[in-house]
């Protein structure tokens, strides 16, 4: 009985420290969790010394010599308690490095991700949501220049790129949702901003994240910035084989914003060429067509341009419905390898004429491995 339970602690100990390394290792991008339940998770973009590094793997060295000690304790009778002694000696001094050091607070919603679609609807709905409750604070163009921004206690902060540079989305939306707080059930302090859970439900807190996330895209053309789907909008294909960007996954994609009276894109056997119209009725020479307004407006968000200037703009869309690469109007008149502005590779170096072909190549060599929660 004595040696099965030693068996089951050794055995238990390293499944606890395989366990450790596994989620220590894990990109966080592949993490979707639900519920958080501790007040600490692991940031690997945290700063953390070389000091401090070597005491964790003393701990956890320590800490391992203690756990053999205390299996040899339990299967040798003869040095029991002189082996559990020393076994508990070395476990309570192991020189543990203190929690902020290796980790960072944490919340519930911390490795939440969106269940809604990144569609045209959804974002330009978080469009209208953000003017109506956030603008006022953090500005019409979020720029933390709102009307009510010069009397509060902080200045509201801007809402660009750097606002999903190495943040958790289930973070983001905590924030918001309960309020500056430092953790959850703290006080908030008097400069802190208040909740919004009571007047925005937890799928509009996200709607006003992916408007955010496609206008920040828009505004730095990538830089900087995680990679973000291309927006699924309504289609009417000539074969029937979509009838939104989504179905189209598993196909490069080039979707051009078509203008009344101006030259069709020539067609590119390598991808699918999608128009998007405004409205506008007609014969366009494409494999499908995007109509509706809020198809126009979105992808004007994500030029960076009033939807009166998206005329002759052009986007990549990678086969897994990643958004790799724009054109916007009056650029060069044909892509370069300078156009790559969205990927783990980031841009292409240099800017050869022709390069259609090398962001093609590029968008399948260089994948994006992220998951996508999205349905």
């Amino acid at each position: 009985m004595v040696r099965r339970l030693g068996v089951a602690l050794a055995v238990l100990g390293l499944a606890g420290l395989a366990l450790a390394v596994a989620i220590l290792r894990q990109p966080q991008a592949l993490l979707t969790v639900s519920y958080w339940p501790f007040a600490w998770r692991y940031d690997p973009d945290l700063p953390v010394s070389a000091h401090t590094w070597r005491q964790l793997w003393l701990a956890l060295a320590q800490s391992a010599v203690a756990l053999a000690l205390l299996v040899c304790a339990l299967l040798l009778r003869r040095w029991q308690y002189g082996l559990t002694a020393l076994a508990g000696v070395l476990a309570l001094s192991a020189p543990w490095p203190r929690l902020q050091m290796l980790l960072t607070e944490a919340h519930t919603t911390s490795y939440q991700r969106s269940p809604l679609e990144f569609s045209d609807a959804n974002v330009l709905q978080g469009g209208r949501l953000y003017q109506t409750h956030c603008a006022a604070c953090h500005g019409v163009a979020a720029d933390g220049r709102g009307p009510r921004a010069a009397g509060l206690p902080v200045w509201p902060s801007v809402l660009g790129a750097p606002l999903f540079d190495n943040r958790l989305e289930g973070e983001l939306h905590w924030r918001v949702a309960q309020g500056d707080r430092t953790l959850p059930g703290a006080e908030p302090s008097a400069s802190s901003q208040h909740g919004f859970q009571a007047v925005l439900s937890a799928d509009d807190i996200w709607r006003v994240f992916d408007y955010l996330r496609l206008r920040a895209y828009g505004t730095s053309g990538g830089a900087g910035m995680p990679a973000i789907p291309a927006p699924v909008v309504g289609l009417v294909c000539r074969d029937g084989r979509a009838e939104t960007l989504r179905g189209l996954r598993g196909l490069p994609l080039l979707v051009v914003a078509h203008a009344p009276g101006t030259p069709d894109v020539p067609q590119d056997p390598r991808l699918l060429t999608i128009a998007l119209t405004r409205g506008a009725v007609g014969d366009v020479n494409a494999d499908c067509t995007a109509a509706a307004r809020g198809a126009w407006d979105a992808y004007a968000l994500a030029a960076g341009v009033p939807p009166d200037a998206l005329a002759g703009a052009q986007f990549m869309v990678d086969r897994h419905g990643w958004l790799r690469a724009r054109r916007l109007p009056g650029t060069a008149p044909s892509w370069t390898s300078a156009d790559n502005v969205c990927g783990p590779g980031g841009r292409i170096d240099g800017a050869a004429p022709g390069g259609l072909g090398n962001l093609l190549m590029a968008m399948d060599r260089v994948a994006i491995r992220l998951p996508s929660s999205r349905p």
